[in-house]
């Protein structure tokens, strides 16, 4: 079993080397940061098991610190452990106030802070078993026309057959999403007709109208008409992707083109991001644009997957398209013109078409994405 992942914030050095020296010789993992700031760039870059700041601190003090993890999905249950001077009641309150799980004044003994962080990493692990969420993966694309649905819908097809739960697939090309098409399903209701506000409750019979079901997979999608899709509200998609991870073991995303605030809703919530591409020049520059896009955003690149489709005819060899987009892709998914008849039959490849060169590549990145999903 892999050791806890701590993230230690501290200005003092002294505290920095006598907390995480003592906690990585009890066994666990200790990433160190010397405020706020330092603190988020690790968190993004991996979101740890447990956080344990002070609460003084220069440029972003522990308050503000906690304030802002709460506020995002993928930190808001992380343990957060506060420590300050000795006497400082209104830390102590303040550090509650916006979240803090527990609070330790200083000095203070080596064995009660041992204490308190097995006793939160216990109780986060109980919560976690209980929730048991499913794993997002988003496709993202910066181009048309380079095969993402295609690869979303088989891969959703191919983590079915392997799952125990079952596999949510989201549909978020809100205009002109066709991943119904691909599995000949014909949505009763879609997320357009679904009026979810910031804070509305609803229940799980009410959202299981909105599920389309094939299988063991569950399909929801954006919108049926064009002319429907401002009627896709942030919050409907948040409750579709809280939903969907709830009941299944995996939920895919398929994205369209653009980085509108849905597109950007859905990146951050993924746990992985397929960022596909063909081997055509313009779809290259606008991947590479994508890829400097994202390092604005502050994601990490270890929730990246390069994969280099060969949805066209004519294609520039492997080594070119890497230099085009700055990096070699990491999977390559070989052309086979049985995508398209699968596509016409409303069957996915995977499943009409098994022994297909293609499908053994599709099952090689599920293996990989599989991998590397935390557990």
């Amino acid at each position: 079993m892999a050791a806890e992942d701590i993230v230690l914030v501290d200005d003092d050095r002294v505290i920095q080397k006598m907390v995480g020296g003592f906690l990585e010789r009890t066994g666990y993992k200790v990433r160190k940061a010397s405020d706020g700031i330092e603190a988020l760039e690790l968190v993004r870059e991996r979101v740890p098991d447990l956080i344990i700041t002070d609460v003084r601190m220069p440029e972003l003090n522990g308050i503000e610190l906690t304030s802002r993890l709460r506020g995002h999905h993928r930190t808001a249950g992380v343990p957060i452990l506060m420590f300050s001077d000795m006497g400082e009641a209104h830390d102590a309150l303040a550090g509650y106030a916006v979240g803090a799980d527990d609070y330790l004044p200083k000095p203070f003994e080596l064995a009660i802070l041992e204490a308190k962080v097995q006793a939160l990493l216990r109780r986060s692990a109980i919560a976690s078993a209980r929730t048991n969420r499913g794993r997002v993966i988003l496709f993202a694309h910066a181009k048309g026309g380079v095969g993402t649905t295609s690869l979303a819908v088989n891969m959703a097809v191919l983590l079915a057959a392997q799952s125990t739960r079952p596999v949510g697939l989201l549909d978020l090309d809100v205009e002109f999403g066709d991943s119904a098409v691909y599995l000949n399903l014909h949505p009763n209701q879609t997320l357009a007709d679904l009026k979810a506000a910031p804070g509305t409750h609803v229940d799980e019979a009410l959202f299981e109208g909105f599920v389309t079901e094939t299988g063991s997979i569950r399909l929801v999608v954006g919108a049926d008409l064009p002319e429907r899709a401002w009627l896709v509200t942030l919050p409907a998609i948040q409750l579709a992707i809280d939903r969907l991870s709830a009941t299944c073991q995996y939920v895919l995303i398929d994205a369209p083109a653009s980085f509108s605030e849905r597109t950007l809703t859905a990146l951050d919530t993924a746990d992985l991001i397929c960022l596909v591409t063909s081997a055509s020049l313009p779809s290259l520059k606008a991947t590479r644009g994508c890829l400097d896009l994202f390092q604005k955003l502050g994601v990490s690149p270890g929730r990246i997957r390069l994969i280099l489709n060969h949805s066209t005819t004519h294609a520039m060899e492997i080594d070119i398209a890497s230099s085009v987009l700055g990096r070699r892709p990491d999977f390559v998914i070989q052309r086979s013109d049985n995508l398209d008849r699968a596509a016409n039959s409303g069957r996915p490849l995977i499943a009409s078409n098994p022994t297909d060169p293609l499908v053994t590549d599709l099952r090689k990145l599920a293996e990989a994405l599989v991998a590397v999903l935390p557990r």
